[in-house]
């Protein structure tokens, strides 16, 4: 190889290098805000519905996959929200909200996970749940998960 390709191998695999590590920094960088709260709790099993606020602070636009939710009590899933094929994008230093993500719980999760968690729900306590979002973060070069997890009190 002559000096020109091994200056022009070298300069693409720094700016490749470069972009990667940006973008690695972009995902640690993303806030996440997550409000749940229980829709309807009744004899069939109880819908909590979640709404995520995801915020970029970074100078480049991004865009993700719909999030995935999944909901745990005392480290057990209870439920989860269906899987949207939908790509969300987030401007630079801009934010999206996402509204209305509903995890439907039937009784019998419920019964079988903890009988307090219902007694909870039925005394106006609320419950203290586990809520996990999950994406996918794509760039021009690759993709990448995303994950954020929170506990919460749910209440009615």
């Amino acid at each position: 190889m002559n000096k020109l390709t091994k200056i022009l191998i070298g300069s693409g695999a720094l700016l490749t290098g470069g972009y990667l590590f940006k973008m690695s920094r972009t995902s640690a960088n993303l806030e996440t805000e997550i409000k749940a709260k229980i829709h309807k709790f009744d004899l069939s099993g109880m819908t909590v519905r979640v709404d995520a606020k995801i915020k970029n602070p970074t100078e480049g636009s991004l865009k993700i996959k719909y999030p995935f939710v999944k909901l745990s009590f005392k480290g057990n899933t209870v439920g989860s929200s269906q899987a949207v094929n939908q790509d969300i994008t987030i401007p630079k230093f801009g934010e999206v909200n996402i509204e209305a993500i509903m995890i439907n719980i039937p009784i019998m999760n419920i019964v079988t996970v903890a009988f307090d968690m219902g007694k909870s729900i039925k005394s106006g306590t609320g419950v203290k749940i586990g809520i996990k979002i999950i994406t996918t973060i794509y760039t021009t070069f690759s993709s990448f998960p995303y994950e954020y997890e929170q506990e919460q009190i749910v209440k009615k």
